[in-house]
């Protein structure tokens, strides 16, 4: 007698959920395809852009993310492969491969960038810390001893945050004064606070200092400024136990490009106070990724024309309708023979002040003479050691740190 047909049940819906070799529900293969995909497309694209600094857009943002946080990028990237993985088992073999393929790229190109950096940071002789790397990839929380009103000048009231070290000093010791950064048309003091405690900590004082912003034009004002926290500092050289005589201007950006000015500007005696006294010629000079040479920076323009912008806010128009004041605000035109010793760092892959203009102020400290040092990151873009525990900003503070126990060590830390 023949045997009846076995009945064929319908799917429950649990078996409807999953594709068939699939471990994941038909959504979760999903909701991961839409995570993976777009994140390794962006990623590689990021990665590209810090091989190839020249691309636009995507070498700002390469240089920008990898090059700042290259250990946090190759984490990424591993991440990206193994969701990939994940996705291929489970068949879904288009959006596994590109995770596998993107990410794969994004983790050699962070590797390279990484790799890059830790040897520069051998080369010169900075020591670097992983468990900063891991744990601290912004500035740490700190805070000034006190704030402190400096001058008042064209009805603008201008402070110093004072960052003193723990303990009393036996005899005057040198300090800093450090300049922030923002174009000449933002920024505050302060803008690097775990820099300042870093500094504090190395028994230098450090007086981190506001000025007067672009608009209307400050090209004259700003220097002035600087030049009046200078004084500042000499009239109360006694209470904060600091040696006017040795003192270090330091800033990032515009800052290091007020650094460098207003220090050469006080050599020359071509630079004054903006609210009287006498400003003590600094002993050494910093800029990192310094605006120096302001009328080449106005014809690079920079990313979307940002430098003519700034030119335009803080000169009140381009090089050739007042030549006279890009060459007052451009410390590049202040080089001679005789100036005091000088730093420069910069990144290799710099989008708003190009390598080129910040070497260009070193071969023009060398035709001079002046004894100088400068260094240039690996992969560094603008502002590349905002990352307190990134390689970059360890080497930038350990190379100031250097720069300083050389010229103007601090003996009683």
């Amino acid at each position: 007698m023949p045997e009846a047909p076995a009945d064929t049940a319908a799917p429950s819906p649990a078996t409807n959920e999953r594709e068939p070799g699939s471990r994941l529900p038909r959504w979760w293969r999903l909701a991961l395809l839409l995570v993976v995909v777009p994140l390794a497309v962006a990623l590689g694209l990021v990665a590209l852009g810090a091989l190839v600094p020249e691309l636009p857009v995507a070498g700002a943002i390469g240089t920008g993310l990898i090059g700042t946080f290259p250990l946090y990028a190759v984490l990424i990237a591993v991440l990206v492969v193994l969701l990939g993985t994940v996705l291929w088992s489970t068949g879904s073999r288009y959006g596994g491969g590109i995770g596998m393929t993107l990410g794969g790229f994004g983790t050699a190109a962070a590797l390279i960038v990484l790799i890059s950096q830790l040897s520069f940071a051998a080369t010169q002789g900075v020591s670097i810390s992983w468990w900063q790397l891991l744990t601290v990839p912004h500035q740490p929380a700190a805070q000034p001893d006190r704030t402190v009103r400096y001058a008042t000048v064209g009805g603008v009231e201008l402070k110093l945050s004072v960052w003193l070290p723990g303990r009393p000093a036996t005899r005057p010791r040198p300090a800093v004064v450090w300049v922030h950064g923002g174009g000449f048309v933002a920024g505050h003091r302060d803008e690097l606070p775990g820099v300042d405690r870093w500094l504090a900590d190395r028994g230098y004082p450090v007086f981190d200092i506001d000025y007067r912003l672009a608009p209307p034009p400050r090209w004259r004002d700003a220097s002035q400024d600087v030049a009046c926290a200078l004084a500042w500092v000499a009239r109360h050289a006694a209470e904060y136990q600091v040696a006017p005589g040795r003192i270090a201007l330091v800033g990032g950006s515009a800052g290091g490009s007020l650094s460098l000015n207003v220090a050469y500007g006080l050599a020359d005696g071509e630079i004054t106070s903006g609210c009287g006294g006498s400003p003590p010629t600094p002993a050494v000079a910093v800029g990192f990724y310094p605006a120096a040479d302001i009328a080449g920076i106005y014809h690079d323009g920079g990313p979307f024309g940002y430098q003519h912008r700034v030119g335009n806010a803080y000169l009140g128009g381009s090089p050739e309708q007042f030549p006279g004041r890009y060459r007052a605000a451009s410390a590049t035109s202040r080089i001679r023979p005789g100036l005091m010793p000088t730093l420069l760092v910069t990144g290799a892959g710099d989008h708003l002040i190009e390598q080129g203009r910040v070497t260009g102020i070193a071969d023009r400290l060398t035709a001079a003479d002046v004894p100088h040092r400068t260094v240039v990151v690996p992969y560094g873009e603008h502002a590349f050691d905002i990352s307190f525990g990134g390689v970059g900003g360890q080497i930038s503070r350990q190379v100031l740190g250097q720069f300083l126990d050389r010229h103007l060590p601090a003996g009683n830390r």
